[in-house]
């Protein structure tokens, strides 16, 4: 972490995947720095590495977990992963656990709470909704406001999508079926 960006930063551990920053999933890959406005966060990661299991290697990897961080404009932060080995040590790790080391690019740690998004384990591509009834449900400011435009466009593209793959008798179908409504 460089400490003369005028501008604040989130960095991950090379063992942390983020999923969703201030209510929206993250689509590209996991790539770091991302940048951060000055005031709250909201943080979607998970925990994933592969460890030994007695004399196999297997992939370990935490249910979504969600922290809300305060940040001003300058700061840069990084999430620290813990330093494990085991999957016994994995589980006692985070079976009791409720705070994540974030340093600060002063070099300072501090602990920051954090809760289970959900106890199950998702696809990047699930989060979305999990995260939406949260935010909801807490009142959060993170709360996503889907346009009725953003939907209709959606169905318009499909409806239009079909109509240029049917053929003629069913695109004059499509026409008469349109006008009846």
């Amino acid at each position: 972490m460089s400490s003369w960006a005028s501008a604040g930063a989130l960095y991950l551990d090379k063992n942390i995947e983020l999923l969703a920053l201030d209510g929206k999933v993250v689509k590209a890959v996991n790539t770091t720095p991302r940048d951060l406005r000055s005031g709250g966060h909201q943080i979607v990661f998970r925990y994933s590495k592969h460890l030994r299991d007695g004399g196999r290697e297997v992939e370990y990897e935490t249910p979504p977990l969600l922290m809300h961080i305060d940040t001003l404009a300058s700061d840069e932060i990084e999430l620290l992963a813990p330093e494990l080995n085991t999957l016994s040590q994995a589980s006692l790790y985070f079976e009791n656990r409720s705070v994540w080391r974030v340093k600060y690019g002063n070099g300072a740690v501090k602990t920051v709470d954090f809760e289970p998004l959900t106890e199950e384990r998702l696809p990047k591509e699930g989060v979305q909704d999990i995260l939406d009834q949260y935010n909801e449900s807490k009142g959060t400011e993170f709360v996503r406001k889907v346009e009725q435009k953003e939907v209709n466009n959606d169905l318009l593209k499909s409806i239009q999508l079909l109509y240029l793959q049917a053929n003629e008798t069913q695109r004059e179908s499509i026409k008469q079926w349109v006008l009846k409504q």
